[in-house]
């Protein structure tokens, strides 16, 4: 079998095909003993290949190949699958369940559900709302459960779960009360979530309302389910943020309707203002409020702190007010109480976009900082970060300090003492000398 050789090719190279490096070059195939030449097209690739193949080797064209990568670019550049949340039924009675369906949750993101429900009371009475057999399908990791009631003077949480039951209570404070508890949630069946109490004896409604958060870990899609019980009219309101985010606003009628319900004592949901009546809404635990011009409802949803930078603290929230996306024409303002203690010197309100935050122009009044709404968002009240006094320690050298000592002046010798010492003696010697010559006469 003859060898086959590249037409046109400078070096002479014992092949049976060759790769043609560049474009407008032929290059032979072989079939059987004989070379068969063909033009390769411009911008193809030819395969080199061996007689010992069983087949020929195929062409494969450029164009195909840039497609093949751009696919491949594209599949990774498309963003995964927007999460979305729906709830049902549209309206509910007192002992039906409410279903929160969930799809496409990312792991181990910030996911915040809230449930507010606002129902009209009698002055100075007992009042229950309660969440029972509360299926929760995934675990939420340093996670947190906030308890906020509105319009009463006592309060009390409880969670029950199989055999263990969690209870907070406390007094009203201004007749608002809040409480939040730290731990992990985890997925299964909590035989209830009650708020209760007593409301204040000027108070014609409450607002009870549960909110909890946490990172998620469990399945992407799940449904969240609950029975409402100990209540027979109102508003149940249920918004849900995924990483800071409104996914889900909705509020949800129980009971009659407004129109059945005329003259029949039960409460009922106001109807929208006229765009020049101005309305203020406050937050369940009366930290902050916003006045608006608007139609709808406006909730409050407190949501995990943000690093603040530039020397900066958080004093009060972040809070998101929801529904989000909602402009304020003319513009609105947010208010803020100034928590006891903290120093007034310095605050202001800022807005969270994303992950910056921007100070608005704020007033500092007596008990309250304020400043304009344009849009519904992400605020809180900042502060400085104060600065602790630093103790300096200066070592102390000791100065030596050579001290002269007078050597102590010799007390002169008693010599009066010694004359009448030595007299004495020398009487002594002449009086035994008397003795002595008597005796020799």
């Amino acid at each position: 079998m003859t060898t086959g050789r590249c037409r046109d090719q400078k070096d002479s190279y014992p092949h049976l095909g060759a790769v043609a490096p560049w474009t407008g070059m032929r290059a032979g195939l072989v079939t059987g003993s004989r070379v068969r030449v063909r033009d390769t097209p411009r911008n193809n690739v030819t395969r080199a290949f061996s007689p010992s193949l069983p087949f020929q080797q195929r062409v494969i064209p450029m164009r195909s190949v840039r497609f093949f990568v751009l696919f491949i670019l594209v599949c990774l550049a498309l963003p995964a699958a927007a999460v979305t949340i729906t709830e049902r039924p549209d309206t509910i009675a007192n002992g039906q369940p409410i279903f929160v369906t969930i799809r496409d949750l990312p792991g181990n993101s910030s996911f915040s559900l809230l449930v507010q429900a606002d129902c009209a009371v009698e002055p100075n009475t007992e009042f229950r709302f309660q969440m029972s057999q509360f299926v929760m399908p995934f675990a939420l990791k340093k996670s947190s459960i906030t308890a906020t009631l509105s319009g009463t003077s006592t309060n009390r949480l409880e969670v029950m779960k199989e055999s263990t039951i969690v209870t907070v209570s406390g007094q009203s404070r201004d007749g608002q009360f809040s409480t939040t508890k730290h731990y992990d949630i985890t997925p299964g069946t909590y035989d209830y979530f009650r708020l209760s109490g007593t409301s204040l004896p000027t108070a014609r409604s409450i607002t009870a309302q549960l909110q909890v958060t946490g990172t998620t870990q469990g399945p992407k899609d799940s449904e969240i389910s609950f029975v409402v019980e100990g209540l027979t009219a109102g508003t149940i309101t249920i918004a849900a943020l995924v990483d800071g985010t409104q996914v889900l606003y909705k509020s949800i009628p129980i009971g009659v309707s407004e129109s059945s319900s005329a003259g029949k004592g039960v409460p009922v949901a106001t109807t929208a203002p006229p765009p020049e009546q101005w309305n203020t809404f406050t937050s369940a635990d009366g930290l902050v409020s916003v006045t608006v011009s608007h139609a709808g409802p406006i909730g409050f949803l407190k949501v995990p702190p943000v690093d603040v930078t530039w020397g900066m603290q958080a004093i009060s929230g972040p809070y998101t007010l929801v529904p989000q996306d909602t402009s304020f024409l003319p513009p609105g303002r947010i208010e803020f109480r100034i928590p006891a203690g903290a120093p007034r010197d310095g605050l202001v309100v800022a807005s969270l976009d994303r992950e910056t935050w921007t100070i608005l122009s704020s007033t500092i009044g007596n008990n309250s900082v304020t400043a304009p709404v344009t849009i519904s968002g992400t605020y809180a009240l900042l502060g400085p970060v104060p600065v602790l006094a630093t103790t300096t320690t200066t070592a102390i050298t000791p100065i030596a300090t050579t001290v002269e000592e007078t050597p102590p002046t010799p007390t002169p010798a008693d010599t009066t003492k010694a004359g009448i010492e030595g007299a004495t003696l020398i009487l002594a010697i002449c009086a035994g000398c008397a003795v002595a010559m008597r005796k020799i006469q």
